[in-house]
């Protein structure tokens, strides 16, 4: 039962943004900017936020003093180590990082290929929250905590296929197709036909399209209630990762369907 709050009519409801803490609100979005600019002066976050010098100053001061931001000799800020390390708490604890990782080692030695596990980021970024090495000295070079747009890899097409059609169309309508590489997908149309494939399929490619010389399969994760929110891949060289096509394949397929069962 909802409770009427104090000096107000029951029926009357508060925003949101009237419990918010301007201050808070705004180091929040200073360590946002950060993640976009590698480094920025006191001055150009002033600028860039429309707030005031001195108090950009304290924000910044602040956010320095807890270790989140780090300033450089020439009085410019980053973004502090201090938050890798709540990162990786953060996926650390993710139920689903527990569950999966066994399956990716098993399957990096199988394939003996770089192996991922990503989710959705937000509704047009995905973000890659582990990762088994390739023991191969030629292999793809990744990050856990890398975020890429949906569309330019493999993982990410792999759940977005299976969005509902009008996640679909939001996500065309607030992405740009702006190529990496002479195989990207650059248009609104590519990029539908080539989701009715991964459907079709049951999994996705990224061969050449986010790098040359990289190509990467990838195959979705059907959780609760058949949603598609995480997928798992494998990826190397485009030449070795064609030669392994047929055999990895049904392997992811069928490493997908394993963890997909435990999530449910």
């Amino acid at each position: 039962m909802r409770v009427p709050q104090a000096g107000r009519k029951d029926g009357e409801t508060m925003s949101n943004e009237q419990y918010i803490l301007q201050s808070v609100d705004n180091a929040l979005a200073i360590i946002d900017l950060l993640a976009k600019h590698e480094e920025l002066s006191a001055a150009e976050v002033a600028r860039l936020m429309e707030i005031g010098k001195t108090t950009a100053f304290r924000l910044l001061t602040t956010l320095e003093n807890r270790k989140f931001l780090n300033k450089t000799d020439s009085n410019r800020y980053r973004l502090g180590v201090k938050l890798s390390s709540l990162g990786a708490i953060v996926l650390g604890r993710m139920d689903i990082i527990k569950l999966a990782h066994p399956y990716l080692i098993n399957l990096t030695q199988l394939c003996e290929e770089t192996t991922h596990l990503v989710i959705w980021d937000n509704d047009t970024m995905v973000q890659f929250i582990d990762k088994v090495s390739s023991p191969s000295s030629i292999r793809m070079e990744s990050m856990v905590g890398l975020r890429r747009r949906a569309h330019m890899t493999a993982t990410g097409k792999a759940m977005l296929a299976f969005q509902p059609q009008q996640f679909i169309d939001n996500y065309i309508k607030n992405v740009s197709f702006s190529p990496k590489t002479p195989y990207s997908i650059v248009t609104a149309q590519q990029l539908l036909e080539n989701l009715e494939g991964v459907r079709r399929n049951g999994y996705a490619c990224d061969a050449d399209e986010s790098e040359l010389g990289l190509t990467c399969y990838a195959a979705p994760l059907f959780g609760v209630g058949d949603r598609v929110e995480a997928a798992i891949s494998a990826s190397g060289p485009t030449e070795r990762m064609k030669s392994k096509k047929d055999f990895l394949i049904p392997l992811l397929q069928k490493t997908a369907q394993n963890i997909a069962a435990e999530m449910k």
